[in-house]
């Protein structure tokens, strides 16, 4: 059912679009924009190799059986930009999670060197985007790096706008590309989200310190939303069997989702709903993956579920602080939080445009107040 309705909404998307784009002191070059075909890996495989070298964060993108897999899976799909001379110059993908999540990232925009100064990352993502519109997802989502503002600026000429950050997620030691990372060791993210069919989140549990600001970030998607008063709070371990609220009790067994990527050093735990043993499980989690060292660790909360608040202040008093939202991308709502462990953060080293520079602000707040509730 999915495939027909790609087919249907896509047939008035032109599939291949031609561009001349002008650079100062080069010749004007005829850049195509298609889809990919079986055959162009390892075209794709050298522009990645050209700016990563070996340490590109997916690995799988440099299998040529795995970019044709995928692609016929149709989990991912490749957009190609190739010129008469050169053959493929550069690629981009559009990334779907059913049935986890209903919207769609626009990633891996990457171009050969050669072709820098051409302008042609604006048309590129705009090509993406009109497919993106024309399909059935919840939202258009991207992660872009904070290493440069360039995928930032671009994406909010198409409507995206800045909800939160995904913190300290790459060694930078195992990555090489070629920009400017400052005095930061490990690599941070954006979220930017653009509502697509999703723009009720419904009702949402949030902590009162961040009202404003989530009323902001919603308000900037054009969505609508509702929110609840949290009457589920912190409590002593000896007052546990009596948590609960007007509602209802809050649940014995938390239910969650944790990856650790071994060579990021990077915890990524995702909370659906918050029971009375979070915190004993969170601490289990950090003896597994000690903080130390380069490990830290990020954390996606429901923030449909009535336990959400109750959640965010067990993990406050842990040393994880308020990073933004990831909205829209699914049926739940989340609140994003990061512990840096013994990393150091240098917010002030980020590259990024005006959108992101306040975002970034409002987040190193609450990481000094992390801090300082850590030495009291």
């Amino acid at each position: 059912m999915e495939a027909v309705m790609k087919a249907n909404t896509e047939a008035d998307v032109k599939t291949e679009q031609t561009l001349v784009l002008e650079s100062r002191g080069k010749q004007p070059i005829t850049v195509h924009l298609r889809l990919f075909r079986p055959g162009d890996e390892n075209g794709m495989i050298a522009c990645i190799r050209d700016e990563y070298g070996d340490t590109y964060f997916k690995t799988g993108f440099y299998d040529p059986e795995y970019l044709r897999r995928e692609a016929e899976e149709g989990v991912i799909t490749f957009l190609i930009a190739e010129t008469d001379e050169d053959g493929i110059i550069g690629m981009m993908i559009l990334k779907e999670f059913y049935p986890k999540e209903s919207m769609c990232e626009i990633a891996s925009q990457v171009f050969r060197k050669k072709y820098r100064g051409y302008g042609l990352a604006m048309p590129f993502f705009e090509y993406g985007m009109k497919l993106l519109l024309s399909r059935n997802y919840s939202a258009a989502f991207c992660l872009p790096v904070l290493f440069h503002d360039v995928t930032q600026r671009l994406l909010y000429r198409l409507g995206m706008r800045a909800t939160g950050l995904v913190m300290n997620v790459f060694d930078m030691d195992h990555i090489t590309h070629s920009y400017n990372n400052g005095r930061n060791r490990k690599h941070s993210q954006g979220i930017q989200i653009r509502a697509v069919g999703k723009r009720d989140a419904g009702v949402v549990y949030l902590p009162e310190e961040h009202y404003a600001f989530c009323r902001d970030i919603y308000a900037s998607l054009g969505a609508v939303f509702t929110i609840a008063t949290a009457d589920i709070r912190r409590i002593s371990d000896s007052e546990e069997h009596e948590a609960q609220d007007r509602t209802g009790q809050l649940p014995v067994y938390t239910e969650m989702e944790y990856v650790n990527d071994d060579l990021q050093h990077s915890l990524t735990i995702d909370i659906r709903r918050a029971g009375r043993d979070l915190a004993k499980r969170i601490t289990r989690l950090h003896t597994r993956y000690p903080l130390q060292g380069k490990q830290t660790a990020v954390v996606f909360i429901n923030c449909n579920d009535q336990g959400a608040v109750w959640a965010y202040e067990v993990l406050q008093e842990m040393g994880y602080f308020f990073t933004g939202l990831k909205p829209l991308c699914s049926e739940r709502e989340y609140i994003v939080m990061h512990h840096e462990g013994e990393v150091l953060i240098y917010f002030e080293d980020y590259w990024v445009s005006g959108e992101f520079t306040n975002l970034i602000r409002y987040v190193e707040t609450c990481n000094k107040k992390c801090r300082q509730r850590r030495l009291m």
